[in-house]
C-alpha cells in the first residue's frame, strides 16, 4: 500500500468530468437513439440528464463527506453500516460500469477510426484493444499526465459538439418537429427506451470522488466539480440533441456509423473529416477518465480491506495503483473480447420491436443498468446520513429539503425505478449485470 499524490485542483478536477461525461455517448449513441425516438430525441436526452443531475448532487453531498477513493462504498457503509455487503457490491458495479464504460467508448472511437482509415468493420475489436491497451500505460504513468490530456482532450471535444449545434441552428437543412416520434413504437416507452441507450453518455460524474486522494483540498473542490460538470454537459447535450435533427433525418442518424459526422457534412463537406477527427479525441478522452476512475475506485476498496490488498498497492516510481490499472485494463479488454465473441458463437439477436442493437448499445445498456443500481443506495445514503450524522460537517448540501430530508435524491430514485423498469427488459443485460456481481461477490473479502 502507498499513499496517491495529491495534483488536482477545481480546473483540472472539473474538465476532467466533463471529459468522462462528454465523449463517447454524444459521438456516437445519438444517432442510434434518434433512430428510435425520432425527432424527439431530445426527450430522451433530457430525461437521461434529469436522473444524472438529482443523484450528481448526492454524489456530491457525500464526497463533501468522505473525500475517499473508495468512495461509493463508503458512502453507503456510513449510511447502512449493517449492510456492507450491500456496499461492496453497489462500489462493485460501479467498478463495472468504469470498465464497461471504457469498453463501450473505445468501441466508439474504433467505430469512428476504421471510418476515417477507410478499414473494414474486421478491425473494430482490434482497434479497440489496442486502445485500451495503450491508455492504459498512460494511467500507470501518472494522474497529472492523464488530467493534462485529458483537460486537452476537453476542450478539443466540447468545440467540436459546439460546432455542430452553431450548424444545425445557423444553417438547418431541415424543419423538424421536436414532438414528432418514430411511427413504429410507443412515444413513452421510446423516450424511456432512448434515455436507456443514451444514458451511458452522461456517466461519468459518479467516478470524480474515486480522485479525491489525489485532489487538492477534496471536501471543497470535488463537490464543486461534480456540479459544474454536470451541468455543462447537460447543457451541451441538449443544445446538440436539438441541432443535429434540423442538420438530418432521424432515419439516416440511425444508420450512421459516424453520426454528428454526417450530419455536419450536410452543411460543409469537409466538416466530415473534421468532425469523425474530433471524435477520436473525444472517445478517447472517455476511455481514458474512465479507466483512470475505475483503477482508482479499485483502489479505494483494497484501501477499505474488502478486496485483495494488492490492487492497493502503489508504484514507487509514478505513485499510482499499478495493479489496479492494468487490473482495470485487462477487464475491459476481456468484456469487448467476449461481447464480441458470444453473439457470433450463440446467434443471439436482440431487438426491441422493430429496433435491432448492436454490440456497442448492449455493452452501453450494461454499464448504465451497473450505476442505476448503484445509485438507488447512494440516493437512499444521502437521506440517511442526514438523519444519523446529522453533525457532520457538509461543505456542499444539496438543495431542497424538508425538515433535513433532502427531496432531490428521493426524487432521483423514483425516476431511476421507473426508468429501470421500463427500459431495460433485455435479459442479458440482467444476466451480465448479475454475473458481474457474483463475481464481486467472490472477490469480497468479509
Amino acid at each position: 500500500m502507498g499513499e496517491l499524490k495529491r495534483e488536482l485542483g477545481l480546473g483540472y478536477a472539473t474538465l476532467f468530468g466533463v471529459g468522462l461525461i462528454l465523449g463517447a455517448g454524444i459521438y456516437v449513441l445519438v444517432g442510434r437513439a434518434a433512430g428510435l425516438v425520432g425527432d424527439a430525441v431530445w426527450l430522451s436526452v433530457a430525461f437521461a440528464g434529469l436522473i444524472a443531475l438529482s443523484t450528481a448532487f448526492s454524489y456530491a453531498e457525500l464526497s463533501s463527506m468522505f473525500p475517499t477513493a473508495a468512495s461509493t462504498h463508503t458512502y453507503i457503509e456510513k449510511a447502512f453500516p449493517n449492510l456492507r455487503v450491500l456496499a461492496f457490491v453497489s462500489a462493485w458495479l460501479i467498478f463495472f460500469g468504469g470498465v464497461a464504460g471504457a469498453a463501450t467508448a473505445a468501441l466508439g472511437f474504433a467505430s469512428y477510426f476504421v471510418s476515417v482509415a477507410g478499414l473494414g468493420s474486421n478491425a473494430i475489436v482490434p482497434v479497440t484493444i489496442t486502445l485500451l491497451a495503450l491508455l492504459s500505460l498512460l494511467n500507470w504513468w501518472g494522474i497529472k499526465e492523464s488530467a493534462s490530456l485529458s483537460a486537452v482532450f476537453t476542450l478539443i471535444e466540447a468545440s467540436g459538439l459546439l460546432f455542430v449545434a452553431a450548424l444545425g441552428f445557423l444553417f438547418p437543412q431541415r424543419q423538424p418537429d421536436y414532438l414528432s416520434f418514430n411511427p413504429n413504437v410507443d412515444p413513452v416507452l421510446a423516450v424511456m427506451v432512448g434515455a436507456a441507450i443514451f444514458y451511458f453518455a452522461y456517466t461519468g460524474f459518479e467516478y470524480q470522488p474515486t480522485l479525491s486522494e489525489e485532489t487538492k483540498n477534496p471536501e471543497r473542490v470535488v463537490p464543486k466539480a461534480i456540479v459544474l460538470a454536470i451541468l455543462v454537459t447537460t447543457l451541451i447535450y441538449i443544445l446538440v440533441a436539438m441541432a443535429v435533427v434540423r442538420l438530418i433525418g432521424w432515419e439516416d442518424l440511425a444508420h450512421s456509423k459516424a453520426p454528428l459526422a454526417e450530419a455536419a457534412s450536410r452543411v460543409w463537406k469537409p466538416s466530415y473529416a473534421l468532425l469523425s477527427f474530433i471524435a477520436l479525441f473525444a472517445t478517447t478522452n472517455t476511455v481514458l477518465g474512465f479507466l483512470v476512475s475505475a483503477s482508482r475506485l479499485a483502489y479505494g476498496l483494497a484501501e477499505e480491506g474488502v478486496v485483495h490488498r494488492g490492487l492497493g498497492k502503489v508504484d514507487k516510481w509514478r505513485r499510482t495503483p499499478y495493479v489496479s490499472v492494468a487490473f482495470a485494463g485487462v477487464l475491459s479488454i476481456l468484456l469487448v473480447l467476449l461481447t464480441d465473441y458470444l453473439p457470433k458463437v450463440t446467434g443471439w439477436r436482440l431487438a426491441f420491436g422493430q429496433y435491432q442493437y448492436e454490440l456497442i448499445d448492449l455493452v452501453g445498456k450494461t454499464a448504465s443498468l451497473s450505476v442505476l443500481l448503484a445509485f438507488l443506495l447512494v440516493n437512499l445514503s444521502v437521506v440517511v446520513l442526514r438523519r444519523t450524522e446529522a453533525e457532520r460537517q457538509r461543505f456542499f448540501r444539496i438543495p431542497l429539503s424538508i425538515r433535513n430530508i433532502p427531496v432531490l435524491p428521493l426524487v432521483a430514485d423514483a425516476l431511476i425505478v421507473v426508468f429501470v423498469a421500463l427500459s431495460f427488459s433485455d435479459w442479458i443485460v440482467w444476466l451480465s449485470t448479475g454475473l458481474v456481481a457474483l463475481i464481486g461477490l467472490l472477490l469480497y473479502k468479509r
